[in-house]
């Protein structure tokens, strides 16, 4: 009985070790959902680049399986890059399991695959320090899909854009527009999840050590009206100057998501349905989108030391 033990554990051995050679995991996947549509990814396990042309994103196992003459291993896939219109890309991807719902995704204009191929595609770390020092909100496949499927249908996603990351707004349509600095770090400063936050201030230093704020909506006059107020606690030597460009920030991520072009990616109608808005939960999608576009934004805020 030992013996057949003893064989039947060297045998599962074996093959452990069998599909470990043979399995390739990325770490970063890119698709071209534009024709012609190709995939790439970096292998962890020896550093290199597999790339192959793809009948559909979906299918990118298959067509990057084939290219490696290896089983493909998602499971350790820390970001993906998508060239195209990632809108529809997403929810096929999430709800198929290929990618994780924290997946970070990062938008190319043109050739994530070529970018990764060249060797000038940001680090997953590029990303993960603009987070944490609160250069950009976090945005996660899963946060992109629910703004895609709820709220007003406009997203957000991090981008890659003349070698400098940014945000851009998407919606079924594709991806739209940029936004300024001014905005990414105010929806960073609101979504609360950075490490550090520090800027110049009339020339002397300011790091924000907390944020206290509200989001609240109302309608005056027939308009809805959205406002943010509240306290930023903040080491300045210059506090009125630290606290107008706080504002600014903050006004700019307001005007330019959700008064431009609709984008609901502060939770405003969660807080419409919190003012008990009239007929605010029948509205559809893009009747919020209306309404945001048609509303007032004003902020009050305060830094204090």
């Amino acid at each position: 009985m030992k013996r057949i033990l003893i064989c039947m554990l060297c045998a599962l051995l074996l093959t452990g070790c069998t599909d470990v050679r043979t399995r390739r995991s990325p770490d970063v996947l890119a698709l071209d959902t534009a024709e012609p549509t190709r995939a790439a990814m970096h292998a962890t396990q020896n550093d290199e680049i597999i790339s192959a042309g793809v009948m559909h994103p979906l299918l990118f196992r298959e067509a990057l399986e084939n290219a490696a003459g290896a089983e493909i291993s998602p499971g350790h896939l820390s970001l993906l890059m998508v060239s195209g219109n990632p809108a529809p890309v997403l929810p096929e991807l999430l709800q198929s399991q290929e990618i994780a719902p924290t997946c970070k995704v990062l938008y190319v204009p043109d050739g994530a695959c070529t970018l990764l191929e060249s060797g000038n595609a940001p680090e997953t770390g590029q990303l993960d320090a603009a987070v944490s020092t609160g250069m950009l909100p976090l945005r996660t496949a899963d946060l992109i899909y629910g703004d895609l499927c709820g709220g007003s249908g406009v997203s957000a996603v991090p981008a890659w854009l003349h070698e400098r990351l940014t945000l851009m707004l998407l919606d079924a349509d594709g991806v739209q527009s940029a936004l300024s600095e001014n905005a990414c770090r105010g929806l960073a400063l609101l979504g609360g999840r950075f490490e550090t936050f520090s800027f110049d201030a009339d020339g002397a230093p300011c790091t924000v050590r907390s944020v206290s704020l509200r989001i609240s909506a109302a309608v005056a006059h027939d308009q809805l009206c959205i406002s943010v107020c509240g306290s930023v606690r903040a080491e300045t030597a210059h506090r009125p100057a630290a606290e107008l460009l706080l504002s600014e920030m903050v006004s700019s991520a307001l005007t330019e998501t959700a008064q431009a072009a609709g984008a609901d990616l502060l939770f405003l109608y969660e807080a419409a349905c919190k003012s008990r808005l009239p007929g605010i939960r029948s509205c559809s999608q893009s009747q919020w989108r209306s309404m945001l576009m048609t509303a007032a934004y004003q902020t009050d805020l305060r830094v204090t030391a």
